[in-house]
């Protein structure tokens, strides 16, 4: 006898995701529950198989990243567990001893409060997935990339085409090394378009940004019988994708700056705020950009500049709203100065004494920020009796600093290159920052950390400018 559809025993549902090597743990978490959560509505009971492979995602010793580790244990076994029958991973293949659970929540909340997967922007450092690189100086062969990268043969990881080009993660010139995890497999065109960036993670979130503008052209060529024969097993398959008209280069940029990361129409409305965000994104240009292929910026490059900026820009405000108020020391070039001199020339007591002033005032001034915050905080109105005499001793500390730089130290220009040189007391004459080189200056030679290589020094003295003429 037959069974009725209402008494039929629900078939198991095979829930299958590829964590692949562009996507990060926020990423995969959030494909991995909207998996879940349409198995669940489209076929409440059925017996869930959930079934996970990994691209890439490997560290030094060969073993799986932060990411994929807390994608396993974490967050499948932890949070998405109850709601599964089984789950199969590289790692783990588990049962759950319970009852499947069909009380799937209607959202996913993802905190991060350590920022652990998020660009630090507000510091401008290379970040690199590989924090313990291999220290090759040449290029890994394209099939050992193809391994790491989980392919079965060298194509775009976007658009699955040949022939294929390496292309750097984190640029050589951006401190990128060698090593086989900051390589991905690109064809001559999306090489061309990939942004140059200090951010590793930015250039997979590009990638995997691409891989769904562009998925259609994975299944150019293909006979349309396979095309078909996979439509009837119930594949969805794209083969065309959203019109990307002859941009102009800021048109390419604004695409990307909407579709990838979700600019609104308010952002582009320029305002008091715009030529803020434009000195900002060319700090972030010069300090964390690259070029490539001889083209001076790229549409994702800069797209990625703009967004770094905004952020910069929006993660700041507080921090220089609090700050107003307070006079600033230790970013004054005689400050940072004093530092130096102090370092190459320990006998320099004028350069000690500067140095300390520089020291004690900002002191000072992290004790108000503490106390203004506490004020902000917990509404301790005693407390404002403090800040008012903290504030005073900042004012008389930074006065005090800025008399002795004014005793103590004397300023003119380099005879060689042009560039504001100084000395405080008797210590020998610096730059007073790190200036580019230039060709014919025999003083501004600096280590990489931008402090004075004395073994490079030559034995010459300023005089007064009027000489230089």
């Amino acid at each position: 006898m037959n069974d009725s559809p209402q008494t039929r025993k629900p078939k198991a549902i095979a829930l299958y995701h590829d964590m692949r090597v562009e996507e990060d743990f926020a990423k995969c978490a959030t494909r991995l529950f909207a998996i879940l959560k349409k198995a669940a509505e489209t076929s409440p009971g059925a017996p869930r198989h959930l079934y996970l492979d990994i691209q890439g995602h490997r560290d030094a010793a060969g073993d799986y990243d932060a990411d994929a580790r807390e994608i396993v244990r974490e967050f499948l076994l932890g949070f998405l567990g109850p709601y599964l029958t089984e789950i199969s991973t590289p790692l783990y293949q588990v049962k759950n001893p319970e009852p499947q659970r069909e009380d799937v929540p209607d959202v996913l909340n993802i905190r991060d409060p350590d920022e652990e997967h998020a660009y630090d922007h507000r510091r401008l450092p290379v970040r690199n997935r590989e924090s313990r690189p291999d220290g090759r100086r040449s290029r890994p062969p394209v099939r050992a990339i193809a391994d790491y990268l989980g392919l079965d043969e060298p194509i775009c990881l976007i658009c699955w085409q040949a022939p294929v080009e390496r292309a750097h993660v984190v640029p050589e010139s951006l401190g990128g090394s060698n090593d086989v995890r900051n390589f991905a497999l690109l064809c001559p065109r999306h090489h061309r378009e990939a942004p140059d960036v200090a951010d590793a993670e930015a250039f997979w979130s590009w990638v995997d940004y691409a891989c769904e503008r562009d998925g259609h052209m994975k299944w150019e060529g293909v006979e349309p019988e396979m095309l078909a024969k996979a439509e009837n097993l119930g594949l969805r398959i794209e083969t065309s994708g959203p019109v990307r008209g002859s941009l102009r280069h800021f048109g390419r940029v604004r695409d990307e700056l909407v579709r990838h990361y979700g600019w609104t129409p308010e952002d582009f409305t320029g305002g008091y705020h715009w030529g803020a965000l434009m000195e900002e994104f060319h700090t972030v240009m010069e300090a964390a950009t690259s070029t490539h292929f001889n083209v001076a910026k790229k549409a994702s490059t800069e797209a990625w500049a703009l967004e770094v900026a905004r952020r910069r820009l929006r993660d700041g405000a507080a921090v220089h709203e609090a700050a107003d108020d307070l006079p600033t020391v230790s970013s004054r070039p005689s400050a940072e100065l004093a530092e130096r001199t102090v370092r190459k020339s320990p006998g320099s007591g004028g350069a000690q004494s500067l140095a300390d002033a520089a020291r004690r005032a900002d002191i000072a001034m992290e004790a108000a920020a503490l106390v203004r915050d506490l004020i902000g905080s917990a509404g301790v109105s005693s407390a404002e009796e403090v800040l008012r005499g903290i504030k005073e001793e900042v004012a008389d500390r930074t006065a005090q600093f800025e008399r002795l730089a004014d005793e103590l130290m004397g300023h003119t220009l380099c005879r060689h290159c042009g560039h504001a040189i100084a000395r405080i007391g008797d210590a020998a004459w610096r730059h007073s920052a790190a200036a580019p080189m230039s060709r014919g200056c025999r003083a501004a030679s600096f280590d990489r950390d931008g402090t004075w290589d004395d073994s490079l020094d030559r034995a010459w003295k300023a005089s007064p400018p009027k000489t230089y003429r």
